[in-house]
């Protein structure tokens, strides 16, 4: 058989339940809140450097001789890929050209070798911002000799857009003329 309470002990029990209650659900709103917040809220970068973390879509891509300042833009007029740049310091990148669509369902060689031609930056690894510099540790690349080494590429941003130039460049295939690719994005997230 069951014990009876006094009335008044049981209003305690409750009142007491209440409280307890009410103080959960104080802290997990407060908690909510301070999520949304560090949610909603884009990291911050120490010694107010500017903000780079997020997901950014390119929008242009070119390269510019130094000796006449010409400009090229080898991936076309509409090169496709995005940056994104993690707050924990991690970075991935892919940039194209027009892929070409194989033919057929398996790729032959020549296939390959002419997406591979139209890719103009597929790498990831982690990244660490000093001034106007942006320092990528590759850690793996579309281009192997890239593999543990640093790409020092300089940016500029408005929070809406990001415009990242490498340093100077000998080119390959204009007898050595020395450029620097300029690739403009636009912040996605």
């Amino acid at each position: 058989m069951m014990e009876e309470r006094p009335p008044s002990q049981i209003a305690r029990n409750v009142a007491a339940w209440r409280a307890l209650h009410l103080l959960k659900s104080r802290i997990a709103g407060i908690g909510l809140v301070l999520c949304a917040f560090a949610i909603g809220s884009p990291a911050r970068p120490a010694d107010d450097q500017p903000e780079v973390a997020g997901t950014w879509q390119v929008s242009s891509y070119s390269q510019e001789y130094l000796d006449t300042k010409e400009t090229t833009h080898p991936a076309g007029d509409r090169p496709t890929g995005y940056i994104q740049y993690s707050p924990g310091g991690h970075m991935v990148v892919f940039i194209a050209g027009d892929l070409p669509r194989p033919a057929r369902a398996i790729y032959t060689d020549v296939d390959r070798a002419a997406v591979h031609r139209n890719i103009f930056g597929a790498y990831a690894g982690t990244y660490k911002v000093e001034g106007n510099r942006i320092i990528h540790h590759i850690l793996t690349s579309w281009r192997p000799e890239w593999n543990g080494g640093d790409q020092i590429r300089f940016f500029e941003t408005d929070g809406k857009t990001l415009t990242i130039k490498t340093a100077p460049i000998k080119s390959t295939v204009n007898a050595g003329r020395e450029f620097v690719s300029i690739i403009t994005f636009v912040r996605v997230e």
